[in-house]
């Protein structure tokens, strides 16, 4: 959808921030862009909505040229999320939400059902938060509602700038497994950027790794765990990180599969993809205390995995069970 073709940007001062870009970014995927300050990576997102101009190449979304288009209606079309979140604080929470359906001349009834519909979306009761202000509002808060009014006009791609790193560790961790949770049932094309790799590994389908101006690596989390291209990519992952990250996520839940039951067994279950990791498996049954995992491929159920099989599958491989 997003097709990035030998972009560089030079600044006055004879900095060249952007070295000739070149990136096709998947439609319906999730993709971090990450690397050392001072690497290019917001400089490359701005350019994305025109909010900055390239010294040469282009950028082409579905096929058509971002500067052939209205710069006005391009930047409706594209919702973004930054991370001092830029509410109006003159404004209620649902008069944020709906700047963008006011601007497409929504009718009223049409703009409170969807601020409504948004509100529940990222976890904010509409009766209790509509007509708050954002100083009302948690740090945490503030964001989701800032995802929200990104979200509100349906489009098809959206950009966050470091949207969680001034929150706390806990409210992050929440709106990152918000935002992976929206972006599975929503399927929209996600750019983020971002300075942890925890954060891009964890929500990323693909990965941009950029190095002043210059994309060093671009993959999926495994892809550069598993085959860091070069000596800055597997110094900037850590061998700790690599380590750790590989010990568990290269194995997927399809994995399991001979431990799968074909009926649908008693206890609470939670729906999960087999090309999800081990580590969300993990999650789901001692984290989240469910009973049961209905693993599916596509829109396909291949199964069921018990928290007591997958206890027993994992005792298996340690060598505690028998084969």
């Amino acid at each position: 959808m997003i097709e990035i073709k030998q972009l560089v940007k030079a600044f006055d001062d004879g900095t060249t921030a952007l070295k000739g870009i070149d990136l096709k970014l998947n439609p319906g995927e999730l993709t971090c862009i990450i690397g050392p300050s001072g690497c290019g990576k917001t400089t490359l997102l701005k350019h994305i909505n025109r909010l900055i101009s390239p010294s040469e190449g282009d950028i082409l979304i579905k096929d058509v040229s971002v500067y052939d288009q209205d710069v006005v209606e391009l930047r409706r079309s594209i919702g973004y999320v930054i991370q001092q979140i830029g509410l109006f604080p003159h404004m209620s929470i649902a008069e944020n939400i709906s700047v963008v359906p006011k601007l497409l001349k929504w009718s009223d009834e049409q703009i409170n059902e969807r601020v409504d519909e948004m509100l529940e979306m990222v976890n904010l009761e509409p009766d209790t938060f509509r007509d708050r202000y954002p100083l009302e509002l948690s740090g945490g808060q503030q964001q989701r509602v800032g995802v929200a009014r990104a979200l509100v006009g349906d489009p098809e791609i959206i950009l966050m700038d470091e949207p969680f790193s001034a929150l706390d560790p806990i409210s992050r961790e929440q709106l990152q497994d918000q935002l992976k949770a929206l972006h599975k049932q929503l399927k929209k094309t996600i750019v983020f950027v971002t300075h942890d790799m925890d954060e891009a590994l964890k929500i990323a389908d693909r990965i941009v790794i950029l190095k002043e101006g210059e994309v060093e690596q671009y993959g999926t989390p495994d892809d550069i765990l598993q085959n860091p291209k070069t000596d800055f990519v597997k110094s900037f992952i850590g061998k700790d990180r690599m380590s750790r990250f590989l010990k568990t996520s290269h194995k997927t839940v399809k994995f399991y599969q001979d431990w799968l039951i074909p009926n649908q067994p008693d206890g609470n279950q939670y729906e999960i993809d087999a090309s999800e990791t081990l580590q969300s498996l993990t999650e789901l049954f001692v984290e989240k205390q469910y009973d049961v995992a209905k693993v599916t491929d596509g829109n396909k159920v291949i199964g069921y995995l018990t928290k007591d099989a997958f206890i027993k599958a994992l005792a298996s491989e340690r060598g505690d069970l028998d084969e």
